[in-house]
């Protein structure tokens, strides 16, 4: 599980480090709590607010609601206790990142930006010397390190794992009857003009070609006005629920080999084989092996995370200078 995804889970933004972090001045502003001794400064609490306004698509100016405010910098407080924590736990244990993962990372960055310059105008505006950042980025790239070791010693599963679930959830493996269509289209309208018949007339005089015998695939690729003319009229293996309305009146009572008499729909007639109907069944266990373990892989980083979240959490020496 990529990191990205791992702090995902959280709630965290993926390569936090990209954001405009702190300036040094800020770091000498007010104080609003201490994790483990650590300060968390008014200014960062501030510019996570704003991170999740930005990600909820909310307008402080427009937030009337003093409990919704009130929740909204609570969970930007959270953040920031996460990150902190995480960042120590990477110092404890020799998790932070060298000075070349450090480099790539903020190179990948800057590019961003047209210029080296340019990006180097940016820190200005917001107060930081590239040391500033630096360290900032240092922090956070190493949070998610120790994130995703966290992730990686919880997601171990066996093929045993793999089967017992398999076993477990048998209607997660069912399929149904499944169709396997052709179809030829005619559009309706302007996709029309440059037929020499009306698109009723066409696709009556392309199914009495069928009828007669002609190749379907060869009409198809030469005749239908439906994107899947490039692959001779062929649709993916459906189920009847799956169809409108009008195409699965048609459909349903044929056998393999049929052809539909004509459907229309707002934009277009159509003609249809049934080519074959695909069994229902289930789906073998080693078709689905890879899926079930990436499933029960990410599902047990995921609960990993949050238990070390949560371990942290009641671990930790949390005072809050100033209320929330």
């Amino acid at each position: 599980m990529s990191t990205a995804r791992i702090f995902a889970i959280l709630g965290v933004a993926a390569a936090a480090w990209g954001l405009v972090p702190p300036s040094p001045a800020a770091l000498a502003q007010v104080v609003v709590a201490r994790v483990n001794g650590a300060a968390i400064t008014q200014d960062a609490l501030d510019r996570r607010h704003q991170d999740v306004l930005r990600e909820r698509q909310i307008n402080v100016a427009r937030l009337q609601h003093p409990a919704k405010a009130r929740e909204l910098r609570r969970e930007a407080f959270d953040r920031l206790l996460l990150e902190e924590l995480f960042w120590q736990q990477a110092r404890a244990q020799g998790l932070v990142v060298d000075e070349a993962t450090l480099d790539r990372a903020i190179a990948e960055t800057a590019a961003q930006y047209r210029t080296r310059e340019a990006f180097e105008r940016q820190l200005a505006r917001q107060g930081l010397t590239e040391a500033g950042y630096r360290e900032h980025a240092r922090r956070l790239l190493s949070a998610e390190r120790y994130a995703e070791s966290v992730a990686r010693g919880g997601a171990q599963v066996s093929d045993a794992d793999v089967e017992a679930f398999y076993r477990a959830n048998p209607q997660l493996f069912s399929q149904p009857e499944r169709l396997r269509l052709r179809r030829i289209a005619v559009a309706k309208g302007p996709a029309a003009a440059a037929g020499s018949a009306p698109p009723r007339e066409r696709i009556e005089a392309l199914r009495a070609e069928l009828v007669a015998g002609a190749d379907f695939d060869r009409l198809a690729r030469g005749s239908s006005d439906d994107p899947t003319r490039q692959w001779g009229g062929a649709l993916d293996p459906v189920t009847v629920d799956e169809l409108d309305s009008g195409m699965r009146g048609a459909v349903e009572g044929l056998a393999p080999g049929g052809l539909s008499p004509v459907v229309e729909t707002e934009s277009a007639y159509y003609v249809v084989r049934l080519d074959a109907r695909v069994p229902a069944g289930s789906v073998p266990l080693e078709q689905a092996r890879a899926g079930i373990r990436e499933q029960l892989a990410e599902a047990r980083a995921r609960e990993a995370i949050e238990r070390k979240v949560s371990e942290l959490r009641d671990a930790a020496r949390v005072e809050m200078l100033v209320p929330l």
